[in-house]
């Protein structure tokens, strides 16, 4: 075997092991880059869960104050307003007194009011009883009750079964959204649309306001502490669904949620 040879198979072996070690190192990447994934998909899985039970805890949390308040208070302001209607009769006349009974019910009445409307945001009994559309159907009517804005709701008369948690969760966005339609739009009329079909639930809320809870939406959305942007978010994360916001026609501002697979298996 002269030089030129063994120069020559020398070479052939120096590039085959070049390539062999150039694959090995490929091939470890490749397994510390799948590791790396499989690490941060348990991350993700883990933050999820923890999300999930800290959102678990402050709904069990409203359940037990809603229904203090629903069976405490609320049945003391009862015997309150009873105690003031076995008053009316004993009541002399021709000083006031039957005019500031009746001031005095009607005070009672907007407090049992307004206690109902608290306790039906903090845990929505009707989700339980009646299912979502009906919810924010009844959600709908004791805001038009508050008479801070007029809240007209609309569905397609489907009535899919949505499964529990994805329920209430969408619940909570559309309360997220009006909360940020309050704050920020100034409008005074909101339109809330359910449109269902057995494989995808769409739910729009419109507003006639000022077309500034886009502009306040991406402020947010920069800002670490924006609890109420990064609360529909995290529950749109958890049930797989999405949301978008437009511009309205009258210049107000819509948000349209997509959810997929919500119903009850």
């Amino acid at each position: 075997m002269n030089t030129s040879e063994i120069i020559i198979i020398g070479t052939a072996v120096m590039l085959t092991l070049g390539i062999l070690v150039v694959v090995l190192v490929i091939f470890q990447q490749k397994e510390v880059i799948q590791h790396k994934l499989v690490l941060r998909d348990k991350d993700l899985i883990l933050q999820q869960e923890r999300l999930v039970a800290i959102l678990q805890g402050q709904e069990l949390e409203r359940k037990r104050i809603a229904e203090d308040l629903h069976d405490e208070v609320g049945a003391q302001l009862s015997v309150l307003k009873l105690n003031l209607n076995q008053l009316q009769p004993l009541l002399k006349t021709g000083h006031n007194e039957q005019e500031q009974l009746k001031e005095t019910k009607d005070f009672t009445d907007t407090i049992i009011q307004q206690l109902r409307f608290i306790s039906q945001s903090l845990h929505p009994q009707a989700l339980e009883n009646l299912g979502l559309s009906q919810a924010l159907d009844s959600f709908c009517n004791l805001m038009n009750k508050n008479k801070t804005v007029l809240v007209d709701y609309k569905d397609d008369g489907n009535q899919y079964p949505v499964e529990k948690e994805k329920a209430l969760n969408i619940y909570r966005i559309v309360q997220e959204l009006i909360n940020n339609i309050l704050k920020h739009a100034q409008a005074t009329h909101v339109q809330i649309t359910y449109n269902s079909s057995p494989s995808v639930l769409n739910i729009t809320v419109e507003d006639n306001g000022n077309g500034q809870l886009l502009q306040s939406l991406d402020i947010s959305r920069k800002k670490t502490g924006s609890l109420g942007l990064k609360n529909i978010e995290s529950r749109l994360n958890i049930i797989g669904g999405t949301i978008r916001y437009l511009p309205g026609s009258t210049g107000g501002t819509i948000a349209e949620i997509r959810v997929e697979n919500y119903q009850t298996a």
